[in-house]
């Protein structure tokens, strides 16, 4: 596998612009129920290219159904999570509806098969990686085989990071979200400096601990999925991100406390939604909030809503194909 250049700084967030078109072309016609049951229209402003970047994979023929139905005539691709049971289920998918479906892997950095996991996921053609309750610390060196595995394979790495839901119950379970603090992507980001990364929800509670991690590292990126923007609106506090997301991409110069050449703040959050299907056009609409609340200028936004994942896995944001990657 040809392993991608380092390029650094803010190459990691142009590579999606002027890319070859390289994908097969849409196979077979959406299902019945997909074509009948159209979405109904998003208000306010649409962009006019977005990509989920976490969606979990539902496992069923039905929540294809459902998302070929709900993303396919918004034109919103997805980056689903997808474990080794429904591998064979997404790799359909995926040569099916490659406007649609963008394959990543889910793998327990904890089990004595994952860097096989990751082999298999790669050699199906799945494109990035999910990492979720470690039993270590996410940057402990035992994991550090699985991650440079997916450095070598081009896999861009998601990690949860932050707090973790859970179901009242007496049974034990080794796990806790100070296992998964964003601070520990900022290791993982030295250490494999030509992997791309992506921590969920903005590290919900520390959020000024995700930013800080981001300002250093250009090939870290932040979704501000689950409770993160439900939590900001309630409170009337979404213009605060502004203050959590504060530094420009061109201050470096007369800032020695800013990483020289680096991307801006808002150019490391990506959109997602960590919800079921029926979930895009309320995700899509907070998302839109925090925008305007905040005045994110017209480029960053359009980099937010897919054109920044689109560059770091590699899919050409005008035929909404991946790219193959090279042997």
């Amino acid at each position: 596998m040809k392993q991608s250049k380092n390029l650094g700084r803010r190459a990691f967030l142009h590579r999606g612009a002027g890319i070859a078109v390289g994908a097969s072309a849409v196979g077979g016609a959406m299902t019945r129920q997909a074509h009948s049951q159209m979405a109904p229209p998003i208000l306010g402003k649409t962009p006019d290219f977005i990509i989920d970047s976490h969606l979990h994979c539902g496992g069923t023929e039905a929540w294809l159904n459902d998302v070929l139905r709900i993303y396919r005539p918004r034109k919103v691709m997805a980056c689903v999570l997808t474990r080794m049971p429904d591998m064979e289920l997404m790799r359909k998918a995926t040569r099916d509806y490659p406007d649609v479906f963008i394959p990543y892997g889910y793998v327990d950095l904890d089990d004595a098969n994952a860097v096989r996991e990751v082999e298999l996921f790669h050699q199906n053609g799945f494109v990035g990686m999910k990492f979720h309750s470690p039993q270590k610390n996410y940057d402990d060196p035992s994991y550090f085989q699985v991650y440079r595995m997916c450095e070598h394979f081009s896999l861009h790495m998601l990690f949860h990071t932050g707090v973790t839901s859970r179901k009242i119950s007496d049974t034990p379970r080794l796990q806790s979200a100070t296992m998964m603090r964003p601070m520990f992507l900022d290791t993982i980001a030295r250490v494999c400096p030509k992997a791309t990364l992506q921590g969920a929800h903005l590290g919900n509670p520390w959020y000024e601990e995700a930013a800080e991690a981001a300002r250093w590292n250009p090939n870290l990126f932040f979704d501000v999925t689950g409770s993160t923007l439900l939590k900001f609106i309630k409170l009337g506090r979404l213009d605060r991100m502004s203050e959590i997301l504060w530094w420009a991409s061109g201050e470096a110069a007369e800032n020695p406390h800013t990483l020289k050449g680096g991307p801006g703040a808002w150019e490391h959050i990506v959109f997602g939604t960590d919800e079921a299907p029926t979930g895009l056009e309320s995700n899509i609409e907070r998302f839109q909030k925090m925008l305007d609340a905040n005045k994110v200028p017209d480029a960053d936004r359009a980099k937010m809503w897919g054109l920044t994942i689109a560059g770091v896995i590699g899919i050409d944001p005008r035929t909404r194909k991946l790219i193959p990657k090279t042997s």
